[in-house]
């Protein structure tokens, strides 16, 4: 049976794809030209209150409308993607409003021959308000770097050492510092720089300039170094005793990144005995406590102990 591999005459569609094509045409001169109501859901912007003063908190993000207008306008409106924008100036302390005393205002296709017949929802917005205030705040760089074995973070230094922060005044007060990105970096053996995001804490309502930071990132070699004489200091004794350390000076090994080690010097170490906290009766050979600059390690200390030699003043008679 060959009737299966006949091939269609598509000269036959022509006709019934052309009255298709007319009778949509005829369809939709009728329907676009109708007089519908519906529901359309539109962005809502807030642009101000009084001059001074700032939102506490972000409106709703958008209205729900009844829109009255022909078939074709609402097709229109549809490809214009409206928004309500919205303006208080004469606000200056929170109140609650009522959204149809401001329907005029709302301007959605006019043009277009588009008619607002209600608000739906909301109907009222609840408006916080406070005074405007910008003040800079500390910038804290959140980050974690792993170097090499050998290497060590030595340093973080953003170009900038503070940001300005803007917005509601006690929500500014409030806010301690401004937080960047958090940046993860394994196996790093070389400084690098990073431009981190600073972060609002309320956002929308608090603004952060500038958006961005640059950081560098001092990455070191680790290196070790032995300081030598290093006196011990006696302190908190009684008046009527004299007090002296044997040996009366000690050497340390220290170990720390490059710059911070090569650039130690021997008064930034100090070992210290407080007769007041760490005296025992009966015990003369004692380990001193140890301050150091932030970043050196103490890893050997000689000698590690002294001898404590106490006896009392001779008084005059």
């Amino acid at each position: 049976m060959n009737w299966f591999k006949k091939k269609p005459d598509f000269k036959n569609y022509k006709p019934l794809v052309g009255s298709f094509l007319l009778a949509l045409l005829l369809w939709s001169a009728v329907t676009t030209d109708k007089v519908y109501t519906i529901r359309i859901h539109v962005p809502l912007h807030i642009i101000g209150v009084a001059p001074g003063y700032v939102l506490v908190k972000q409106p709703p993000r958008s209205l729900t409308l009844k829109v009255r207008g022909k078939g074709r306008a609402l097709i229109t409106l549809y490809f214009y993607k409206p928004k309500v924008t919205l303006e208080f100036p004469t606000i200056k302390k929170s109140t609650v409003i009522k959204l149809s005393d401001y329907a005029s205002q709302i301007y959605i296709g006019q043009d277009l021959g588009i008619h607002l017949e209600d608000i739906i929802e909301p109907r009222t917005i609840e408006l916080k308000v406070d005074r405007f205030l910008r003040v800079p705040k500390p910038i804290k760089v959140r980050y974690r770097i792993r170097p090499l074995p050998g290497f060590v973070l030595s340093r973080v230094e953003p170009a900038i050492k503070t940001a300005e922060v803007s917005g509601p005044a006690k929500l500014v007060k409030a806010t301690k510092f401004v937080v960047t990105d958090s940046l993860v970096r394994n196996d790093v053996r070389y400084p690098f720089e990073a431009r981190l995001i600073l972060h609002s804490p309320k956002p929308g309502i608090i603004h952060v300039a500038p958006r961005q930071v640059s950081v560098k990132f001092v990455i070191e070699q680790i290196v070790e170094r032995t300081i030598y004489n290093i006196p011990i200091q006696l302190i908190g004794f009684p008046p009527d005793l004299e007090a002296k350390a044997v040996p009366p000076v000690l050497s340390v090994r220290v170990k720390g990144s490059e710059q911070k080690i090569m650039h130690l010097k021997r008064e930034q170490i100090t070992a210290v005995f407080d007769y007041q906290k760490d005296y025992r009766l009966g015990r003369n050979v004692y380990v001193p406590h140890f301050d150091k600059p932030e970043g050196v390690n103490i890893i050997k200390v000689s000698p590690k102990t002294f001898r404590l030699l106490l006896k009392k003043k001779e008084t005059s008679e």
